[in-house]
């Protein structure tokens, strides 16, 4: 497994959570400045349509927005030279010598890898927002997608993968995160001493022989980009799995299934070895045809930006990154976006894809409700996706399976999920 000196990795998450928050200042401060203006502009918008005020008001209103637009550019000028010259000062300790520090070094107690995974919790759940904006600036908190394990990243070349997976087994289970998470999701329902809550994949290890290996990547990024990276990182792995690699399978929740079958579609339009490997491909709550949350959030932007007290507002919901808005239509080609604007008022270029040969893809989606035809269910399906977007069994020939009273995340870790899933994966090899 890979490892950084305790002083870098301190100090590399401070610039980045600093260029953070400079940058969130920055956006904030000028959508306030706009909001300013458009309150000021109504009282002067009527004042110069009153007869005999007219000339003294354009001049008041000048004046006033001379100040006004001084203030703001002086406070955000202010503010970036001190993010600037906070910056510079993390830049220094960070090439400074680890000794010169005096960081004490100790292995991660508990408490220490309770911490750890809270502050990547929380990394995570700003990179599904603002991800692409975090890669854009290079942020060393970015998140580039890797294998880990045991929250430590693992790089896929023989030896790492043979010291972190001394059982590897032929058959690999690759679980893909979603939208603002981590490979710690998969985690998030377990009960110690229950074995009905142990994460899918120790079960799976135990009951099938499965390897699992999971996948961290930045959520905030097209769900393509994710796809041919992750698809390059499954080639290496399988080139340096420690034994002969017989079979692959891609369990993906949310937005990793789409990363998921991006990948798998990428993988085989390069005719790459490890997607011959790949025998399943099964999403847990996806939203294949799209989500409804992004696309309310959509309308509701396009609808503020023509006013323009709301407008200021508008920009900054706006602002959420590139990955959540793959998931409007559920964008998982280059094609689906490139050259169009991710803001425009209700495009869809969504394409059909064909599956994978040999590929068995399974779909599963859940709702809120006991009875899949009530009107809650039909309306908000699992709370974030809806049935018949996560059941989408046109897309790819896809195979389907509901379960109903389940909310989104709780997929993640279920004893009927986990029964359905055994039923997929025993089922004989696709011909």
């Amino acid at each position: 497994m890979t490892t950084t000196p305790l002083h870098l990795r301190r100090t590399a998450r401070m610039r980045g959570g600093l260029m953070l928050a400079a940058e969130a200042f920055d956006h904030l401060a000028s959508r306030v400045h706009e909001f300013h203006r458009a309150i000021s502009d109504l009282p002067f918008r009527a004042l110069r349509l009153t007869p005999g005020v007219r000339a003294g008001s354009e001049v008041v209103g000048r004046l006033h927005d001379t100040v006004t637009d001084g203030v703001y550019a002086q406070v955000r000028g202010v503010a970036r030279i001190v993010f600037s010259l906070a910056n510079a000062g993390l830049r220094r300790l960070e090439v400074m010598p680890m000794a010169a520090l005096a960081v004490p070094s100790s292995p991660m107690d508990a408490i220490a890898m309770s911490r750890a995974r809270t502050r990547q919790a929380l990394v995570s759940a700003v990179s599904g927002l603002v991800g692409d904006h975090m890669a854009a600036r290079r942020n060393p908190l970015s998140i580039r997608i890797g294998i880990h394990r045991n929250g430590a990243r693992v790089a896929a070349t023989r030896s790492a993968l043979t010291a972190a997976f001394p059982d590897a087994s032929p058959r690999i289970a690759v679980f893909v995160h979603g939208l603002c998470s981590s490979e710690h999701v998969w985690e998030m329902f377990q009960k110690p001493g229950d074995p009905q809550t142990e994460p899918y994949g120790p079960r799976l290890a135990r009951d099938l022989g499965y390897t699992p290996v999971y996948v961290r990547y930045n959520s905030g990024q097209h769900i393509s980009l994710n796809g041919r990276s992750c698809a390059r990182l499954l080639e290496r792995l399988h080139a340096h799995w420690p034994v002969p690699v017989h079979e692959i399978v891609l369990i993906g929740h949310s937005m990793g299934g789409l990363v998921a079958r991006s990948a798998a579609d990428v993988a085989a339009a390069r005719g790459s070895a490890w997607v011959g490997a790949l025998r399943q491909l099964i999403c847990l709550g996806s939203p294949h045809l799209g989500a409804p949350l992004e696309q309310f959030v959509h309308l509701g932007t396009c609808a503020m930006k023509r006013l323009s007290l709301s407008r200021p507002w508008a920009r900054l919901l706006d602002s959420r990154s590139l990955g959540i808005k793959d998931l409007r239509w559920g964008y998982t080609q280059d094609h689906e976006w490139k050259g169009r604007d991710p803001d425009a008022f209700w495009t869809r270029d969504r394409l059909q894809s064909a599956p994978v040969p040999g590929v068995r893809y399974r779909f599963l989606g859940t709702c809120l409700t006991r009875d899949p035809a009530h009107p809650v269910a039909r309306m908000i399906g699992d709370g974030l996706v809806r049935l018949p977007s996560s059941l989408a069994l046109d897309v790819a020939g896809a195979d389907g399976a509901m379960r109903a009273q389940l909310d989104h995340m709780r997929v993640l870790n279920h004893p009927d999920v986990y029964a359905q899933l055994l039923r997929w994966l025993q089922e004989p090899a696709a011909a």
